[in-house]
């Protein structure tokens, strides 16, 4: 049996609301920060890869880790409006969700853009000044996971897979 990309599509936005409840969970019990951004990076990867499977087909989409930084501001600005009273994003907001969205890309280890990126929410790494790190210990200082901004793009990221459900 061919399994069709809708099948696809469809089983990567039902996984990311999962990925966001374990994140809320983690936050509740104060886990340490890698943990709860990990789950995070998941649920916005999968969310950008049933929006590309919808556009463009499940064998068009690699097996990558590279998806959000580009796709998740797309995403944000399609049902933004849903959320804001179909107000258009503000560009101080959408200027924030690509930041954000570089920097929840780059939790991922696979993507350190050409060792330009050593932190990520999964594995020690070393740092510039030669000190390895650990991701239960680390700050990630560039991400604020209680911030407004985050708590919006969480509430897009959950609307955005459960859309592609249907």
């Amino acid at each position: 049996m061919l399994t069709k990309d809708e099948d696809w599509a469809r089983a990567y936005a039902k996984q990311a609301p999962s990925d966001l409840n374990v994140r809320e969970i983690l936050a509740r019990g104060n886990v340490e920060r890698c943990h709860r951004l990990h789950f995070l990076q998941m649920a916005a990867e999968k969310t950008c890869k049933a929006y590309l499977t919808i556009a463009n087909g499940h064998e068009n989409v690699r097996k990558t880790h590279a998806y959000v930084a580009r796709n998740l501001p797309m995403i944000a600005r399609q049902f933004y409006s849903l959320l804001n009273d179909k107000n258009d994003i503000s560009r101080w907001e959408i200027s924030e969700i690509k930041r954000l969205a570089r920097e929840i890309e780059v939790l991922a280890p696979a993507c350190d853009y050409g060792d330009v990126r050593e932190d990520n929410s999964e594995y020690p790494w070393q740092d510039g000044k030669g000190k390895v790190q650990t991701p239960c210990e680390y700050r990630f200082p560039n991400i604020d996971d209680g911030s407004r901004t985050i708590t919006r793009l969480i509430r897009l990221i959950r609307m955005a897979s459960e859309s592609y459900t249907k």
